[in-house]
């Protein structure tokens, strides 16, 4: 490691970290990820965009973890308005996450507390996610849900993006689709507006190897079967 400890944090992150965070923020996720230690993860409030404030886990990476965090945040009643994930690697070999939430409501400190019991639950096998997804969604109405792939530059990731409604839980839901088609989710980002979601994720096999094109069509079914509820309008799966 270097005399700079920041300098080696953003090196070891996609080149999009730097574009999208100034040095302010970098600096706090340097902080929260330098005091993760050996534990599983940590989390932390960090002052990001102007007023608002986001949750920062920093976890060691694990296949799934996105719809742990996810099932976490809904335990403690959270919804995700816009989040980013980035994966970086760290000097041992390992893989470390970083993972950034604009959440509604406002964030309190009794409310971090128990967010930060229930993913250490989860995390630990001592808590079922399965109780993430029984809370009840919000009734909302809900139109056409789009899933496609994009071809990375590289041709080693595969960018999925998912376009639907805003609900509760949705990216949740998102999360454990994905995870249940043994996708590991790279990079991703969360974008909500005027009551439409725009994700896209990064995604390998849990090796890491690129996902086949026999597989594509299994991916998006699953997505589609995740977040089309009875009564919408058809979903469209795109090559």
């Amino acid at each position: 490691m270097s005399a700079h400890p920041l300098d080696d944090f953003v090196s070891s992150l996609p080149s999009d970290y730097y574009r999208r965070f100034g040095p302010a923020a970098r600096a706090q996720h340097a902080k929260i990820a330098a005091s993760r230690h050996e534990e599983p993860f940590v989390l932390g409030c960090v002052d990001t965009r102007g007023p608002d404030v986001a949750l920062c886990v920093v976890a060691e990476d694990r296949p799934g973890l996105l719809a742990t965090v996810s099932a976490a945040l809904r335990l403690v009643g959270l919804e995700v308005v816009e989040g980013e994930s980035f994966t970086r690697a760290l000097p041992d070999g390992s893989n470390e996450s970083l993972e950034l939430f604009w959440v509604r409501p406002p964030v309190d400190a009794e409310t971090l507390e128990r967010l930060r019991r229930s993913l250490q639950g989860l995390m630990a096998g001592k808590l079922d996610s399965a109780r993430a997804v029984s809370v009840p969604p919000a009734a909302c109405p809900v139109s056409e849900t789009r899933v496609r792939f994009v071809e990375g530059d590289a041709g080693t990731l595969t960018t999925l993006e998912v376009e639907s409604d805003d609900r509760s839980g949705l990216l949740l839901a998102l999360a454990r689709a994905l995870f249940s088609q043994r996708v590991q989710i790279v990079r991703a980002e969360v974008r909500t507006k005027q009551g439409r979601v725009y994700d896209r994720f990064a995604i390998t096999g849990f090796d890491g190897s690129p996902i086949a094109p026999e597989h594509r069509l299994a991916i998006q079914v699953a997505v589609l079967s995740a977040l089309g509820p009875a009564g919408a309008e058809p979903a469209t799966a795109s090559p």
